[in-house]
């Protein structure tokens, strides 16, 4: 958030509202308030929101009018933080009834803002893409156009393979990831989509269309395509130590002494990077996006382990005001990723409540995700063969879900908890109190996504928010 305040003040102070320093000065006091903290830390996360629609903006005088407006609200919440600094009891009894009003009417404000700005840029974008040919190069203006010639040269004739769909079950692949070097030296992957599968196409400017105009530090950064003849190329910054499911399973090259392997500090920094970058579809695109493909595949790790979300082959826009939208669930072959599994492993992560209606909502982005949680805490596949000593027989294709959600939900985490990180730890915790907190709030997080009715799954903020104070404590551990 703080790299962003800078193009947040230049933004605004063109109109005279200095929107950078006021919300710095709100979270340096949200730091140090005494009374109401969760409130004010809450509130000086809402601004930040703010501050990251603020560069978004057109210079225009909707945007002076809604500027205007910012200033006075972010006055106000500086105000309401800082008398939350005292530490007298009798201050805060006094205080207490007045200022949750004032938490309550704030909050509004900051929401009328928000769906000001939200608006405002939407049009700007509207405004732009009903432009001529040069207005349509502005909005892809940091993505390159290959020739298949340059691409050929980048990969050496596509010959080091990152990932590749084998299509294993009969139907051909859908893609497969190269490395690619360009003319200036720098890295870069290069997806090239089976043209034999009919949702090349689809999967092909849906990635393109979203993740063109999409900026997060956890989001996969698009930097040029192919269309040349009857290809069609995606081309993305590299990713050195490639997905989180190759190095949860030891896929690819992975080994067994990577951070994702021994650490869980790492596997809930890869998570909470991953939630950061749902958070970021879900609430603040312009406009809001459901990615619709949230798999341990398409959480890719670059060569300092920050995870990006990828495979954005079947995102999905989301409409102003609309909960749920009609899209077919589709297969992994469907989901243009960017790191591919086998694809008998889509059922695992897919919504139950968007197989079943056909409709898919930011809810089954939190489901997947839950599921993604269970394979970090588990280590084990999205789909296994399960040994049943009651039956005696092993039970064929379980899903992780089916196969820790119990032993979660009983109290038993202990029971599927992966024993790679940290072992001499773990082996102290084991004799004596169970699993780590940390651990557990994750798992309780991953059990609540994974509830069958969406509107009963948490918001992705609420997951964030989990996942951080499961982060933090986990720091507090040493060596987990």
């Amino acid at each position: 958030m703080w790299s962003g305040l800078g193009n947040a003040a230049t933004v605004a102070q063109l109109v005279g509202v200095d929107a950078g320093g006021i919300i710095s000065m709100i979270r340096l006091a949200a730091r140090t308030a005494q009374q109401n903290k969760k409130d004010c830390e809450h509130l000086a996360g809402r601004v930040e929101h703010l501050a990251e629609l603020v560069p978004c903006l057109p210079q225009d005088q909707e945007s002076q009018r809604g500027l205007t407006r910012l200033h006075g609200t972010l006055l106000e919440a500086h105000d309401l933080i800082m008398s939350c600094q005292g530490r007298g009891l009798a201050n805060q009894l006094w205080n207490a009834s007045r200022q949750a009003e004032r938490f309550r009417d704030i909050e509004r404000k900051i929401d009328a803002c928000l769906s000001s700005f939200i608006l405002i840029s939407h049009i700007g974008i509207i405004r732009r893409l009903d432009g001529d040919n040069s207005s349509q190069r502005q909005v892809h203006e940091d993505v390159e156009e290959f020739t298949r010639a340059e691409i050929m040269v980048a990969t050496d004739n596509f010959y080091v393979v990152l990932s590749d769909d084998t299509g294993s079950n009969g139907f051909g692949g859908t893609a497969t990831v190269y490395k690619g070097t360009l003319g200036n030296g720098q890295d870069v992957d290069v997806k090239r989509l089976n043209p034999e599968w009919r949702g090349a196409e689809d999967a092909f400017g849906t990635e393109l269309a979203i993740l063109s105009r999409l900026r997060h530090e956890h989001i996969v950064r698009l930097l040029g395509r192919c269309a040349d003849g009857g290809e069609r190329i995606v081309v993305t910054q590299h990713m050195a130590n490639g997905s989180l499911y190759n190095q949860l399973h030891g896929h690819c090259g992975a080994t067994s002494s990577s951070p994702v392997a021994t650490s869980w500090k790492a596997r809930v920094q890869a998570l909470l990077g991953a939630a950061r970058a749902v958070e970021h579809l879900h609430r603040r695109a312009v406009p809001l996006v459901i990615h619709g493909g949230v798999t341990s595949s398409n959480i890719l790790l670059d060569d300092t382990w920050t995870p990006r979300l990828a495979g954005f082959g079947a995102a999905v826009r989301q409409e102003a005001g609309v909960e749920s939208q009609a899209v077919a669930p589709v297969a992994a072959a469907d989901t243009g990723c960017g790191y591919a599994h086998e694809r008998s492993f889509a059922n695992a992560y897919a919504d139950p409540e968007h197989c079943s209606t056909g409709r898919i909502k930011p809810a089954s982005d939190v489901y997947s995700l839950g599921v993604v949680m269970l394979e970090v805490l588990t280590g084990k596949l999205p789909v296994m063969d399960v040994w049943d000593e009651g039956s005696q027989t092993v039970v064929p294709n379980m899903t992780l879900a089916s196969f820790a959600l119990p032993s979660i939900r009983g109290g038993r985490l202990g029971n599927v908890l992966d024993r790679r990180p940290a072992l001499q730890q773990q082996t102290s915790w084991q004799q004596q109190l169970g699993p780590p907190a940390p651990l557990q709030m994750v798992a309780n997080t991953a059990a609540q996504c994974l509830l069958l009715h969406g509107d009963n799954r948490p918001p992705i903020a609420d997951v964030v928010a989990n996942l951080e104070q499961a982060l933090q404590l986990l720091c507090g551990h040493g060596n987990l």
